[in-house]
């Protein structure tokens, strides 16, 4: 353990030889500040061990009059854009730019730093990197003609995590001393580079992060008696799922970030976290994605031994690299650059989610010897907020001045990897990928294809009907021929995954196949002609048109697996509709199961015009009302439990019913205590958690009580998009009873993920065992006890596409679907068949009852034997193999459909979103319907 004795005088001492070394005049007090604020001195490195003096710019410390770092401190959004606007009009080495705004509206800031020549340049150096980015147009010499003449650009993204206070400060330092300081090594940066930062990249969360900790935690100190160290909301949606969604595009930071990167086409992304002590730099342990060109990984483990190196020679220890994540799968904000022929990477810092000072201890693993860690940590440390600034700076300098020394190298790799994606395209099979529009849903395919576009990966459109060795396709076939310079990345998209069975751990997803999410198919083709066809190419996401065919005064609406019929219902809300329950034809069209049957009302056509116009949907026409087994589906009051203890994963049922226009009644654990609930909801929604039963009911503890979240001149950013005057207490027991007469008087509760476990397990359903526990979704990211938890779990579906058989293809949840198909797991809870009881006591006639199994709707596996897996991996499936994966059980007049899985993860499994609306628009039929016939298993005979 290192001594904190004589800390102040060593580092001062450590602070005084750096600086008699260096150009730069050390800004009065600076170095002596920032010892006092550094725990020990060999958490500070003389990179950072004092702050250059400008005439003219001003420093971090004279502009909010503390170093960056100081204990019990934390700059918010307004200050810290008005000091990076200061600091561009006081230097003509920065400039400002606004690269979007927020859900709740703040601006999404980026600082641009160089020296004079390389800011009045920008524009000339963005407009290389672009040529740069795709060969087709830059051939090899003027490739090397533009090297010789432009720059790396490296991209810092800080404060993503809101609870993840340090990086802002580290950044805001790190941008003023690339600035003013005349160190050899930051000149060359200045010379050499474009260094971009975006100090808060998720404002609203960080806004409300400091409000948290002036409001909770200032001044506390014990670990170990700390309240809630977070607010409940990052967003307006997620919380930690704002790194989730690269792929998908939906938080605005993602987007601002998106196009920032398609803007500037920066050589890396480098995301800044706090995590792992003292200092991870990220490159992944493996299976590494086969997608990603070998030299970036070459570039990404180069860069992070680097740091090592340096830091460790340096006399700082904990810094490591390697024992972090896989590298599989690239989903995550810094995974824009890797997706694309840059370079993603990050750190995670030892933050303590608080500006205060902490003593900490270090978990037993990360205090070894390792090549990867030559230094460990202490077994114990007294961390600062400046200790963590130390560390995230220095490693920054470090990078950035290695990224300096190979600039002419990196910017060739840049070239060479989008020059090797597009060369494969023509060179190796598969040469394109053909997506059919007509698929029964064709909105779904458009939404398919302005993902792919979404992510600059060139679509076109077949202008006729053409012929490859794979088939023939009409015209309107979508085709992304794989002769561009983001051809890995399209493969990875559109492509299964493949995780070695024998692969560590996943730290997240191991699946994001579009056309597995979607339920649709992309078809590779190996014939190279397909270069030959003719075609389109798409400038913007394609628009589907609907149509009204036929003649009469009723409207059909044939039910082809159509994602958008949620939205429908909420807009023809004022009109009578009823579902069709068996298959029926008119006018020698054949409508299946689940068609909807309009009759005739005033205004009914145009508003059917307008859903036809706007949603893509095709109506007919009819002259009489089918005779045909139908029940009404009037569109159900929704409401949508949202717990204090855990809003992330619930966020994105949220974001897709306001994406759709659908009304919903946010409900919070109060408004669930407070009850009545049947009279203002027909369907409680409440969606995946990471919680634990009791947590689920108890929520967070009591004894932090009161607690509030709500808008006050203290806590300006508090209230949104829920408040309360006391987050604690959960639902409760008193809750968890008004559920159930919501259940007995009527109504539909539908569960997702682990959110099941409450109705499950918690006595709303009865008869229902679990069989075995849920692994947590991030076996890294839950630390230590997650990830043996993990390896040792009999079962695991780590975010696969796994096979699904229903049970009761008639059920209205299955509507649109085909008896065998799949769906999105991640780990959840196991639960057996239903039996008729479970058992009341240990004797012959009191064990469990024979199963039945009249409430599964849908089961684990494929009824024809197909493999298990669609893409990812999954471990023990045998054991998942036959249990229910949808139940439907009555309780009460009411009922419960609890799914094992979540279709609504991340706006990415769009293809399973279906069943969940397809509870939703048949609510009534469901809490209606009487039991299904049994299939009941005689009970097993005692052992004696």
């Amino acid at each position: 353990m290192f001594r904190v004795a004589s800390v102040w005088m060593s580092a001062i001492l450590f602070a005084s030889t750096a600086m008699a070394q260096s150009p730069d005049i050390p800004e009065a007090g600076s170095a002596e500040a920032i010892a006092a604020a550094t725990t020990d001195p060999h958490f500070v490195s003389p990179l950072v061990s004092y702050v250059p003096e400008s005439r003219s710019v001003p420093s971090p410390e004279k502009f909010f009059g503390r170093i960056m770092g100081a204990p019990g401190e934390l700059v918010g959004t307004e200050k810290t854009y008005a000091y990076a606007r200061a600091l561009a009009a006081s230097s003509p080495r920065v400039r400002v730019f606004t690269i979007g705004k927020s859900e709740e509206g703040r601006d999404i800031l980026m600082l641009a730093i160089a020296d004079e020549a390389g800011i009045r340049e920008l524009e000339r150096l963005k407009s290389a990197m672009a040529a740069l980015a795709d060969p087709r147009r830059t051939d090899e010499s003027a490739a090397e003609k533009l090297i010789q003449t432009s720059r790396p650009v490296y991209y810092f993204n800080a404060a993503l995590h809101s609870d993840e206070t340090g990086s802002t400060e580290a950044t805001l330092e790190l941008a003023y001393r690339l600035a003013v300081s005349e160190q050899p090594s930051i000149r060359a940066i200045r010379e050499q580079l474009v260094v971009l930062i975006n100090p808060i990249s998720n404002p609203d969360g960080r806004d409300k992060m400091v409000d948290w900790f002036y409001r909770y935690l200032k001044g506390k100190t014990d670990r170990n008696m700390l309240p809630r160290q977070s607010p409940p909301f990052w967003s307006k949606y997620t919380f930690v799922d704002i790194n989730r969604d690269t792929h998908q595009q939906t938080h605005e930071t993602t987007k601002a970030v998106h196009r920032m990167f398609h803007e500037w086409h920066p050589t890396v992304v480098h995301d800044l976290h706090e995590g792992a002590p003292l200092m991870m730099t990220w490159n992944g342990t493996g299976p590494y994605n086969p997608n990603i060109d070998p030299i970036t990984y070459t570039e990404f483990l180069e860069l992070s031994m680097r740091e090592v190196e340096s830091m460790t020679s340096m006399g700082m220890p904990g810094v490591s690299t390697w024992n972090f994540g896989e590298a599989f799968a690239h989903l995550y904000l810094d995974s824009v650059a890797m997706n694309h022929n840059s370079i993603g990477r990050g750190y995670e810092t030892f933050g303590n989610g608080s500006a205060e000072t902490e003593k900490r201890a270090i978990s037993p693993g990360a205090t070894t010897v390792e090549w990867y860690r030559p230094v460990p940590a202490p077994h114990e440390v007294v961390w600062s907020a400046r200790d963590n600034l130390n560390y995230q700076e220095t490693g920054a300098l470090i990078a950035l001045a290695d990224a300096a020394t190979h600039s002419k190298e990196m910017l060739r790799n840049f070239y060479k990897k989008s020059w090797d994606s597009w060369q494969k395209g023509l060179t190796q099979p598969p040469f394109a990928f053909l997506i059919p529009q007509d698929q029964g849903d064709p909105a779904r395919v458009a939404q398919m294809v302005a993902r792919l576009m979404g992510q600059h990966i060139e679509v076109s459109r077949a202008t006729s009907s053409f012929r490859v060795k794979e088939g023939e396709f009409p015209a309107g076939t979508y085709v992304v021929r794989l002769d561009q310079p983001y051809r890995n990345y399209a493969v990875d998209l559109l492509t299964p995954q493949r995780y070695p069975k024998d692969g560590e751990p996943p730290y997240d997803d191991v699946s994001w196949e579009l056309p597995a999410n979607y339920h649709l198919q992309a078809m590779a083709t190996a014939d190279p002609e397909i270069r030959d066809i003719g075609i389109n190419l798409l400038s913007e996401p394609p628009q589907i048109a609907g149509h009204i065919t036929g003649s009469g005064s009723t409207y059909l609406l044939r039910d082809s697996g159509q994602e958008s019929l949620i939205a429908a219902r909420y807009r023809l809300a004022n009109f009578d509709i009823e579902i069709a329950e068996r298959e029926f034809e008119v006018q020698g069209n054949k409508f299946p199961a689940g068609s909807w049957i309009l009759p005739d009302g005033r205004g009914l056509h145009d508003s059917v015009q307008k859903v036809v116009d706007e949603l893509g949907l095709d109506f007919v026409e009819a002259s009489t009302v089918p005779q045909v087994a139908k029940h009404k589906a009037p569109a159900p009051r929704i409401g949508v439990w949202v717990p204090w203890a855990d809003t992330d994963s619930i966020g994105w049922i949220r974001y897709s019913l306001d994406q759709r226009k659908v009304p919903y009644t946010y409900l919070r654990d109060e408004d669930i205590r407070a009850g009545n609930l049947r009279s203002k909801i027909d369907v409680l929604l409440y969606g995946h958690v990471d919680l634990e039963l009791a947590e689920q009911i108890q929520g967070l503890p009591k004894t932090w009580s009161p607690m509030p979240f709500k808008k006050t001149s203290q806590t300006p950013s508090f209230g949104t998009p829920a408040g309360s005057d006391d987050i604690t207490g959960g639902i409760g027991y008193e809750g968890l009873g008004q559920i159930q007469r919501f259940l007995e008087d009527g109504g539909l509760m539908v569960t997702l993920g682990s959110g099941s476990m409450l109705a499950l397990e918690g006595g709303l359903v009865r008869f229902v065992r679990r069989s075995s526990g849920g692994v947590p979704r991030s076996a890294a990211g839950g630390g230590g006890a997650s990830s043996a938890a993990a390896q040792q779990a009999g079962t695991r579906t780590p975010g696969a596409h796994v096979r699904v058989t229903f049970d009761r293809p008639d059920h209205p949840i299955a509507y649109g679907y085909p008896t065998q198909t799949w769906v999105f797991r991640q780990n959840f809870p196991l639960y057996n068949t239903p039996r008729r009881w479970l058992r009341m006591a240990y004797c012959t006639t009191c064990l469990d009852g024979p199963e039945d199994r009249s409430g599964i709707v849908m089961e684990w596996g494929d009824s024809e034997s197909k493999e298990f897996v669609v893409s990812g991996q999954a471990w023990g499936e045998e054991n998942l193999v036959g249990r229910p994966a949808i139940l439907d059980m009555p309780v009460g007049k009411g009922h419960v459909v609890a799914f094992n899985f979540n279709p609504m993860h991340r706006d990415m499994n769009r293809g399973d979103q279906r069943l969940l609306w397809n509870a939703i628009l048949n609510w009534q039929a469901i809490v209606a319907a009487r039991p299904a016939a049994s299939s009941a298993s005689p009970a097993p005979e005692p052992d004696e």
